[in-house]
């Protein structure tokens, strides 16, 4: 009776499979995963050892001090939940190995997520398109190779989206539930993912008034966000004292001008959009954008919430452009960077997606051929320009921070555990030499005063890659400080990139 009923279901389970992979879009998909594993496989296998820069070094001295129980200063400003699941996979093999085959997994997940996103907004082509350009998205390769906290960020953001979507259209309890656990768990992996629950509630606003606040629902799901956070928020007041978000907000705030600031940085992002996407990707973008002027025409409409279609357009705007005002307001001028706009790339790829399948279904009606060669070719060039640029990024980038890491290890192997290294580039050096670090006190008077009273003060070292206290560029010949180490930064060895300088 037993076997009879396994039977059954395995018989089940193959035509479960049978009847999906019958599916054209299924197939589809599967290529664009595979696709995506390849390229990835590739860049894995090429960066696996590559060093780590300033904030990847400081998330894996996190974990390290975790996993190893071992006295280290954290700071607010660096969310918990990847150097915690760092920590684990170092009790399991102390390598970068697990990490960034994690950082891997996570990245072909987002291309998943794109699919369902698309399909749900649009269809399964849409769906289709915009799984292939995450597939080759530069931001997204390029940090799929490093150890920070965008990618995880990006695939929670997506599957947030992809959940408070569905309940938006179905109003049902279990995909709200589901989103206020996607949007807690990327807070952990990245505080600003926190911003996706204005996107909700200026949605709601708009397309609902205040209804939804009698919404039962909503309010269970506010406190499943919290209740997963509050593990996080107590170890916070307690390593820090205070709240760890708005203390974590403060360091890279602007110190005031906040509005100026803000506007400052979106029209930063903003001409950063053309080098982001590539000129065919930024034209067929913003036409997709621009065919959504029924948002503007329909404002009446929209607000009383009687246009699916609007709301759609609606939702795609705001997942667009909140996460850029966001970052924009957040973060002093000249701090612009790609990746603190990744997660507005979830829209941007539907939108552009949605246009492409507009102008192939209108060239579809005159001459089918003709569409289908459209198709080809401006995904072969979409594809074609983001692969460039990103293998061009990815091997430009590969053996940068190398002195970092040389020296590090240098400094591991020519020192004893007691031993203290001065240095600005405390986070690299300290995570390969395995010693103490100390930065550099503000003059040479009260370094003259450490070298007195601290016997384990070992080495001084002169970094390119951070800048250093004026006064200690000259302070090695002037106390006639001997060189350990020299590592240069062109192959001549005429421009030193770090000097370690032996302290008697």
């Amino acid at each position: 009776m037993e076997e009879s009923k396994m039977e059954n279901s395995l018989d089940e389970k193959k035509r479960t499979i049978r009847r999906w992979l019958s599916n054209k879009y299924n197939l589809y998909f599967l290529g664009i995963l595979l696709f995506a594993l390849v390229i990835r496989l590739y860049y894995f296998s090429m960066t696996l050892n590559q060093p780590l820069w300033w904030d990847e070094a400081e998330y894996m001295n996190m974990a390290r001090a975790w996993a190893f129980n071992l006295d280290y200063e954290f700071l607010s400003v660096r969310p918990v939940l990847f150097p915690l699941i760092t920590a684990l996979f170092f009790k399991i093999v102390y390598s970068e190995f697990l990490p960034r085959f994690f950082m891997m997994i996570l990245s072909m997940i987002s291309v998943v997520g794109m699919y369902y996103l698309g399909k749900e907004i649009y269809d399964e082509r849409v769906g289709l398109i915009s799984a292939l350009l995450t597939s080759v998205f530069y931001v997204n390769l390029f940090y799929t190779s490093r150890l920070l906290v965008e990618i995880p960020s990006f695939v929670f953001f997506i599957f947030s989206a992809l959940f408070f979507y569905k309940y938006f259209q179905t109003k049902s309890n279990k995909m709200v539930y589901w989103g206020a656990v996607f949007v807690a768990i990327g807070t952990l992996f990245k505080l600003t993912n926190a911003v996706f629950l204005f996107v909700v509630l200026i949605y709601l606003l708009i397309t609902e008034k205040f209804k939804f606040v009698k919404r039962k629902e909503l309010w269970i799901s506010g406190l499943i966000f919290i209740l997963i956070l509050s593990p996080y928020l107590l170890w916070g007041y307690i390593q820090f004292d205070g709240f760890v978000i708005t203390q974590a907000g403060a360091w890279n705030a602007p110190e005031d001008h906040y509005l100026s600031n803000g506007w400052c940085n979106m029209k930063a992002y903003s001409s950063m959009l053309i080098s982001m996407l590539s000129w065919p990707l930024l034209i067929i973008f913003l036409l997709g954008f621009f065919f959504m002027y029924e948002l503007v025409l329909g404002l009446d409409v929209l607000l009383r919430g009687e246009d699916s279609k609007l709301n759609k357009y609606l939702y795609l705007v705001l997942l667009f452009i909140i996460p850029i005002i966001s970052v924009s307001l957040s973060v002093g001028s000249c701090w612009q960077e790609d990746r603190y706009i990744l997660n507005s790339f979830s829209s941007v790829f539907i939108i552009s997606s949605a246009f492409i399948l507009m102008a192939y279904n209108s060239l579809k009606k005159n001459k089918k051929s003709l569409a289908i060669l459209f198709l080809v070719l401006v995904l072969g060039l979409l594809v074609f320009l983001q692969f460039q640029h990103s293998d061009n990024i990815i091997t430009l980038q590969k053996d940068s921070y190398s002195g970092a890491k040389e020296s590090g290890i240098w400094l591991k192997e020519n020192s004893e555990i007691s031993d203290i290294i001065l240095t600005s580039s405390w986070p690299m050096t300290g995570y390969y030499s395995e010693r103490k670090i100390s930065t550099f006190p503000s003059s040479s008077e009260e370094m003259d005063s450490l070298r007195e009273n601290n016997s384990n003060l070992k080495y001084f070292m002169i970094s390119n890659f951070q800048k250093s206290p004026d006064w200690t560029y000259s302070y090695p010949d002037e106390k006639k400080l001997e060189i350990a180490q020299v590592y240069f930064q062109d192959a001549e060895k005429t421009q030193p990139a770090i000097i370690i300088y032996k302290l008697k």
